[in-house]
């Protein structure tokens, strides 16, 4: 009888030693951002983004009874960087996933370290064509250039709003303004019948003087001026053209689509269109995760309207990555690191997770399927012009 009591007691005393070695552990999560460099402002809100889902995630007792912990890299938005920040989370942080790297040419290189790793990365802007598809541990919650610069024309030939000529300007020396400018909208608007007005202007991303550029818009009678640029160029082409008298209206896809404009571009840029994944009235989780944003950037000395959409795929991120880890019933045991990060890839591909952004899921390449608002600028003020529905996950 002493035996059993002895060996019962034992029992005991072993499950709650495993219960608190297991409330003792934290599940690693690494963040590879642009808090510096070109990127840098939007980088910093994606680190709000992510450090209010991950404390709102451990406020309500974390995942499998463990709090998330969070490890933070600034790659600068430099694609060099980011291999060594994926290298570093992944074998000095034991980090069982990265949120990140942030841009497309981060992406191209790093997808290729995390393959070699075994690490999952879910970047929140990279949207160039084909970058994770070739990879097995790569997920993508951005959505297609493409396939929203396709819903951005098709909302303007609906509503009788692109009838005639365009131009197109775009950086060759950035991976992403080149692809949007020559092989998205180029392509895309001969297959809806508008025409280019000239051939498509090129511009160098540090260019301080872009007269020259858009002195070929002069005298040219155009419906719009398609921008493939980040924020910062796109204000600034906008600019040059307000000061030469270019009056005509900006078209873009994602890669201008921030806040930001609201402040930067006012009413000069009234008429313009573009598209974003996230509408921050979509329902009332979207507008509380805004009024958090909001507050959140506030600390940091940023004054922002409302989230980016690029800020909410990094909030969801968080929380797919969360739901992912619950699928896979990670226990952060340092034994187990391999075969976890491995599970949770897996969870990623049979997944579906209701976010701020709306229903996620995964294609068979890596990447989300997200809806599309196509946006004007009125009065200086951001309006809904039409609303795409997600696409279904195959």
């Amino acid at each position: 009888m002493k035996t059993r009591l002895f060996l019962t007691v034992a029992a005991v005393a072993a499950a709650a030693m495993m219960t608190l070695e297991a409330s003792a552990r934290e599940l690693v999560l690494g963040l590879s951002y642009g808090k510096t460099g070109r990127y840098s402002s939007i980088g910093k809100t994606t680190e709000a983004a992510v450090d209010i889902a991950v404390r709102e995630i451990n406020a309500k007792g974390g995942v499998n009874g463990m709090k998330i912990k969070l490890v933070k890299f600034d790659t600068g938005g430099d694609p060099k960087q980011a291999v060594v920040a994926v290298r570093k989370l992944a074998s000095d942080d034991k980090a069982l996933a990265v949120i990140g790297p942030f841009a497309s040419a981060e992406a191209r290189v790093a997808f290729p370290a995390g393959e070699r790793l075994g690490i999952v990365q879910i970047p929140n802007a990279s949207s160039a064509p084909k970058l994770a598809d070739k990879f097995s541990y790569a997920y993508r919650l951005t959505e297609s250039e493409y396939l929203q610069f396709i819903r951005v024309v098709t909302t303007l030939k609906k509503k009788g709003m692109l009838k005639k000529n365009v131009a197109i300007l775009y950086a060759p020396d950035d991976v992403v303004s080149k692809a949007v400018g020559i092989f998205i909208m180029k392509p895309i608007f001969k297959k809806f019948g508008v025409k280019l007005a000239t051939k498509p202007i090129g511009f160098r991303t540090e260019a301080f003087d872009l007269s020259p550029q858009v002195s070929q818009l002069k005298g040219l009678k155009l419906d719009y001026v398609g921008v493939a640029g980040i924020t910062p160029i796109a204000i600034r082409v906008l600019k040059e053209m307000r000061r030469q008298g270019v009056m005509t209206p900006l078209i873009g896809s994602q890669i201008w689509a921030d806040p930001e404009i609201i402040k930067r571009m006012g009413k000069d840029a009234d008429g313009s269109v573009f598209i974003v994944s996230f509408w921050y009235k979509r329902d009332a989780r979207s507008r509380e995760f805004s009024r958090k944003f909001v507050a959140e950037v506030k600390k940091m000395g940023l004054d922002k309207p409302f989230p980016h959409h690029v800020d909410a795929a990094a909030y969801d991120i968080v929380y797919v990555l969360a739901a992912a880890m619950r699928k896979a019933k990670v226990t952060g045991e340092p034994s187990k690191l391999k075969a976890e990060r491995t599970a949770i890839r897996d969870a990623l591909a049979n997944i579906t997770v209701s976010g701020v952004m709306g229903e996620i899921c995964f294609e068979k390449n890596g990447d989300a399927q997200l809806p599309g608002y196509v946006v004007t600028m009125k009065n200086g003020q951001w309006e809904l012009l039409e609303e795409h529905k997600p696409l279904p996950c195959k």
